[in-house]
């Protein structure tokens, strides 16, 4: 009787852990890009990645994918995300985190509505910055634009259920301009790595991508960017002298606490980076939630 009672109860506990949450995360991060194929400048996306994946690690988040440099192409990426989503479990935890270029995209579907002519993009490895790369005949077609980022959310937060959550952090910017007096006291070297451009990128032929829906109602989604669509987005000189994406280094003081979604969230409602000497003054982060 007693070994049969031992028995049933191990098979009940590891039933019961076996439907436990899982945390996880999908760090995408580029510093490399082939300027010659593309136009895009180097920066320090990868070491983002490098910098956070132990972190993260430590924090208790097993299911853990990387994508730096040449490995992180759209289709890449899409695959990765979609992937994700149909790993997750209802009360699952997720990070999503990407490093790299930004850039607004001209919006042909008019779903930003009148008064704002952009999409946002983030740029994975293999997007050119304007339409005279590849011979001429770059459309946009390897841009992930917001359009196509957004369903692919959706159905990570449609996964996760009530009882789940998803924070998105995007370390890019959709600059279209910074007054040069701002930038007087950054340091020189850091004038050569903002992320994303003042040059929009206008398709030689419209777009043909739907009006995304809105998000299910589910998991809560909260997605931090790194600045306003109308500023530029500067990297930060750690103390030991290696660059990172401000928002990054930023992420990676959190985590060196706890991985507590509600925390960061407070954290950036309240603006506490603002004293930390590491996102600049006049770069403001944006914060979104989804419930």
């Amino acid at each position: 009787m007693m070994l049969r009672r031992l028995i049933l109860t191990l098979l009940l506990s590891a039933a019961a852990l076996s439907g436990l949450a899982t945390d996880r995360a999908l760090l995408v991060g580029i510093g490399q890009y082939d300027r010659v194929l593309t136009g895009w400048h180097p920066i320090h996306g990868d070491n983002d990645v490098n910098l956070l994946a132990p972190l993260l690690q430590k924090r208790g988040f097993a299911d853990l994918v990387t994508l730096t440099n040449s490995r992180a192409t759209k289709g890449a990426i899409v695959k990765a995300l979609t992937e994700l989503a149909d790993r997750c479990q209802p009360g699952d935890k997720v990070y999503f985190h990407f490093s790299g270029h930004g850039q607004p995209v001209r919006d042909d579907n008019h779903d930003e509505g009148a008064a704002k002519q952009y999409d946002e993009s983030i740029i994975p490895y293999d997007a050119c910055r304007d339409s005279r790369k590849m011979n001429g005949t770059y459309a946009g077609q390897f841009h992930l634009i917001d359009d196509e980022l957004a369903p692919l959310l959706d159905a990570i937060k449609r996964k996760l259920a009530p009882e789940g959550e998803l924070f998105v952090v995007v370390d890019a910017c959709f600059s279209r301009g910074i007054q040069k007096d701002e930038m007087t006291e950054i340091d020189p070297d850091l004038l050569r790595f903002m992320r994303g451009t003042n040059h929009a990128f206008n398709p030689p032929r419209p777009l043909s991508l739907p009006v995304p829906a809105d998000f299910t109602p589910g998991a809560l989604m909260t997605v931090v960017t790194a600045c306003r669509e109308n500023e530029r987005n500067f990297e930060f000189k750690s103390p030991g002298g290696k660059i990172y994406g401000s928002l990054s280094y930023y992420i990676s003081t959190l985590l060196k606490s706890d991985a507590d979604f509600s925390r960061w969230r407070k954290c950036f409602l309240e603006k506490a980076y603002s004293n930390r000497g590491i996102i600049q003054s006049f770069q403001h982060p944006s914060i979104e939630t989804f419930p």
